[in-house]
């Protein structure tokens, strides 16, 4: 019973493992999203588009892994992606 539940355990660990990289893909796409929402409530500033330029930056090389899968494996993948509230029609 301890190795069933030793082999649980590190199943999920696992599975998590394999999810991270998405999710921080994800998370940093919204993050690049959010900062260019705040350009159309004020005026670009140098500042604002050195921020954009980093987030972008960032965005492209966490989800570089992930140019060529297809949308339903992406999918699948991000639905164990505890930071969000996918539905099945999004």
């Amino acid at each position: 019973m301890k190795i069933f539940s030793l082999l649980l355990l590190l199943i999920s660990l696992i599975s998590c493992n394999n999810s991270q990289p998405l999710c921080n893909c994800i998370e940093a796409g919204d993050e690049v999203n959010r900062i260019s929402a705040t350009f159309f409530n004020r005026a670009a500033t140098k500042a604002g588009e050195d921020s954009l330029n980093i987030a972008k930056d960032k965005r492209d090389r966490l989800c570089e892994l992930f140019q060529e899968m297809a949308p339903k494996e992406l999918h699948e993948r991000a639905s164990r992606c505890e930071s969000l509230n996918l539905t099945p029609e999004q």
